[in-house]
């Protein structure tokens, strides 16, 4: 069973510099969340993604001028933040990072049995060259274990 989340989290913000307003699983930020020309992300997390190496597709509008390529990153958020992989991605001007494109270890939400834990996909619209992001939004996703 899949649960989905929006919400923001500190914790990650604090770990990646920047942080914004959240949107994930197919939801949409609220206007009222983000900057006039705010980035939006949105997860298409489905049931073969749980426990598995194969990474969802993410929609990414709103990119800010200047992306030159996506890094993203799978934090778990509880019991403990840690990193679960991530990859990174060219921005081809369509704002798709296609299902199975984060490669970079990446290993999907995979909770114990019983227990739902919630997890955050890392978004930043990186300039050409690297540095600072450009933006950085999350999409929460809150997974069942089975």
């Amino acid at each position: 069973m899949r649960k989905c989340t929006v919400g923001r989290w500190g914790l990650v913000a604090g770990a990646l510099l920047l942080m914004g307003g959240l949107a994930g699983c197919g939801g949409r930020q609220d206007a009222s969340e983000t900057a006039p020309s705010g980035m939006v992300v949105e997860v298409d997390f489905h049931e073969v993604h749980r426990c598995s190496r194969l990474s969802p597709a993410i929609l990414v509008s709103n990119v800010p001028k200047g992306t030159s390529y996506f890094e993203v990153r799978l934090v778990e958020l509880e019991p403990v933040e840690r990193l679960l992989g991530g990859g990174t991605w060219s921005n081809d001007g369509s704002g798709k990072i296609a299902e199975g494109g984060l490669t970079k270890l990446y290993s999907g939400p995979c909770p114990p049995a019983g227990v739902e834990r919630r997890y955050a996909y890392v978004i930043s619209a990186m300039p050409f060259g690297g540095g600072q992001p450009l933006n950085v939004r999350t999409a929460d996703v809150l997974v069942e274990g089975k």
